[in-house]
């Protein structure tokens, strides 16, 4: 099997990290694999915001929490007051892919960048876990705000379309999940 296969089925969603920082080279690859992603008419209408700092995570991830906590979603609700709950399951280092919502396919294409990042950490030894809080979150009002007052900001006229986490996880790769053999229909 070549390489690129191979990173494909070993990405995982990671949600148990170790405190070891990703360093700046292989940050470098995960974002020029990103920014190598296909986009509607070669647009490229992406930002990536890379966080690193453990408090602006921590300030984040306890203002996604306490909106889910208020919530009108049970389902938000219920799986925020889990015991030992975690936003971004303390991965060392965030990344949020905004785009200009006038593009032809912001979020596609923020989603196949996202997509090309998460894969080209596994083929690093970096997990990675999407974390669709960080989206739900800024798509409110509130959650703008808090962005914002936090000093994540956005481009002008951007919307966060992807947020993941990244790591190198600390209990190694996780199982594969069983995949779906039922959901591929061919046509000749």
């Amino acid at each position: 099997m070549n390489e690129t296969i191979t990173s494909i089925l070993k990405r995982r969603s990671v949600r148990e990290y170790s405190t070891k920082a990703v360093a700046q080279t292989e940050l470098d690859q995960i974002l020029e694999a990103g920014r190598n992603a296909p986009t509607a008419m070669n647009q490229q209408p992406w930002h990536f915001t890379v966080i690193r700092n453990p408090e602006l995570r921590r300030k984040l991830e306890e203002q996604c929490k306490t909106a889910f906590l208020e919530s009108s979603n049970e389902a938000l609700r219920d799986v925020a007051s889990q015991e030992g709950f975690s936003v971004f399951y303390q991965a060392p280092l965030l990344i949020l892919v905004s785009a200009d919502r006038t593009a032809l396919a912001p979020q596609y294409d923020s989603t196949l960048a996202m997509g090309n990042m998460m894969v080209a950490a596994a083929s690093l030894g970096i997990g990675s876990c999407w974390t669709h809080a960080a989206i739900l979150f800024h798509a409110t009002t509130r959650g703008k705000d808090a962005y914002r007052e936090l000093g994540i900001v956005l481009p002008e006229h951007h919307e966060l379309y992807a947020a993941a986490g990244f790591g190198y996880p600390s209990g190694g790769w996780p199982e594969t999940p069983p995949k779906r053999a039922d959901c591929v229909t061919i046509m000749e």
